[in-house]
């Protein structure tokens, strides 16, 4: 497994990936490509690739499948699970360069297969390399991508389970609550929530939203770490909403004193 190295400054629909030398500098946009397409659906996409660097760019383009770690942590895998569409996607352009201060545009086709269902992704990977520059002796590389989710309307079933919502720390410095997730429908999920903090007598201290949860494949599990730094002392108790659909939602609370060990 390879862990795809994206350095991403957002700039609207686009982003900026660069190595730490700054020898390869690239905006890539879009940076998600999510659908809702029809069994036999065919779709045609572009995605543009502008050589913010000073020296000619080679990169070679491929599909590929990935998933997330536990943490969020995006992972290419060499072999497609059930849930990959990267069969479904063909690109014109394999290799090709980037002159200094160009753009390209690699276009792709979506194909979707008549017995598809549910939600399916993959990613659209890009090996990038310079010789030159600042580093002429030394290969400067990195890999990135774009994110294709495709969802197939009137197929998808959508469930997320709460495994647990605990206190991993507790200090007069800081709380640490983490709440673990597991998506068991068929099709990938955006998650939005928070951790509402109440005293004693019921009034909001603290609202904390969730950070980094934003999607969760099927069949994937994610732990979501939510801190409270410099918490008021005394009796608490911390309410989780998570959002995973227009009307879907997990709650749950745990109450605690801060200051206590766990």
């Amino acid at each position: 497994m390879e862990k795809i190295l994206i350095c991403t400054r957002l700039f609207g629909s686009s982003y900026l990936v660069e190595d730490p030398l700054k020898e390869i500098r690239v905006s890539i946009s879009p940076s998600i490509i999510e659908l809702s397409l029809a069994p036999k659906t065919k779709y045609d996409f572009s995605i543009s690739l502008i050589n913010l660097s000073a020296s000619i760019l080679k990169v070679k383009s491929s599909v590929s499948s990935f998933i997330f770690e536990e943490n969020g942590t995006l992972v290419i895998i060499d072999e497609p699970d059930k849930w990959s569409c990267r069969d479904w996607i063909t690109l014109e352009d394999k290799n090709f360069i980037i002159p200094p201060g160009d753009n390209y545009d690699v276009k792709g086709r979506i194909l979707v297969p008549s017995d598809a269902s549910g939600g399916r992704y993959s990613a659209i990977t890009f090996d990038i390399n310079s010789s030159e520059g600042i580093s002429r002796s030394m290969m400067v590389k990195i890999k990135t991508g774009t994110l294709v989710f495709i969802s197939i309307p009137s197929t998808e079933r959508k469930r997320l389970a709460l495994e647990s919502f605990t206190i991993e720390k507790n200090t007069p410095e800081e709380v640490i609550f983490s709440t673990a997730l597991r998506n068991l429908g068929n099709t990938f999920l955006k998650l939005e929530g928070s951790v509402n903090i109440k005293d004693a007598k019921d009034k909001r201290i603290r609202t904390i939203p969730l950070k980094d949860a934003t999607t969760i494949l099927p069949e994937g599990r994610r732990i979501i770490r939510t801190v409270w730094r410099h918490p008021k002392p005394g009796d608490f108790t911390a309410y989780l909403k998570v959002n995973y659909g227009a009307d879907s939602c997990i709650e749950e609370k745990i109450s605690g004193k801060v200051g206590y060990e766990i």
